[in-house]
């Protein structure tokens, strides 16, 4: 009979200890579990970026500012698209721009492989009564700087664009683990310390609309492709 009640004195300590055991393994997650990660929202101040993204954007540029020389390699496209209302939303455009098509047109140009940059695309696109030019220059050192982009954004044909070289009204320096940098012309804003750094995406912008044939090709591009009514009867004939 002792040596029952050992027993059972033993395998009770047993299931004890396991009882305990498997509540601290259940506990183990929750007081182990890895904290929930941090939200960190950047706010970019466009029209007066601080000095030391102003010096981060002129040191991009200046990467850039050598006339371009390309390969022999090049893509032109042209479409026309209409966005839908969620569409537009997400493209971020314009309010009321949705069901209003886009005529476009895209160059390309790739450089020599031991260029800074590894391609370049122009594009310009114009939507009712405004037109859109952006330049995007893609770096083939990506450790500080992704993409630079210069754009401009006028009440215009594409025609009076490409003619009377528009200049740039916003700047983005896309780059690798760190927020962008965006300056953009601001009416209501003091911006004349600015202007530097303004006239020399100008520059930029104008060396490669010379060297991308922008005033030949664009207008030759957009002559190709069928009106808004055009291209609506069009769509009508395939259904």
């Amino acid at each position: 009979m002792r040596f029952k009640i050992q027993n059972v004195s033993a395998a009770i300590v047993v299931l004890g200890s396991l009882l305990s055991t498997a509540g601290r393994a259940q506990q183990a997650p929750a007081s182990g579990a890895a904290p929930q990660p941090k939200i960190q929202v950047n706010f970019l101040n466009t029209c007066q970026p601080a000095q030391a993204d102003i010096e981060a954007m002129r040191r991009a540029l200046a990467l850039v500012k050598d006339r371009p020389g390309f390969t022999a390699d090049f893509e032109i496209s042209r479409g026309l698209t209409t966005l839908s209302e969620a569409e537009a939303r997400a493209a971020g455009a314009p309010a009321g721009s949705a069901n209003t098509p886009s005529s476009w047109v895209r160059i390309r140009r790739e450089f020599p492989e031991k260029a800074v940059l590894t391609d370049v695309q122009y594009s310009l696109s114009s939507e009712d009564k405004a037109s859109n030019e952006v330049l995007a220059l893609h770096l083939r050192d990506t450790r500080e700087v992704l993409q630079i982009l210069i754009s401009d954004s006028v009440a215009a044909t594409p025609a009076q664009v490409v003619k009377l070289d528009t200049p740039p009204d916003r700047i983005r320096i896309e780059r690798f683990g760190k927020s962008s940098i965006v300056l953009a012309r601001c009416g209501a804003v003091d911006q004349s310390s600015y202007e530097p750094i303004f006239a020399s995406a100008r520059e930029i912008l104008e060396k490669y609309r010379v060297a991308m044939a922008v005033k030949t090709v664009v207008p030759a591009e957009l002559a190709r492709l069928p009106k808004a009514k055009e291209s609506k009867s069009a769509a009508g004939n395939h259904k």
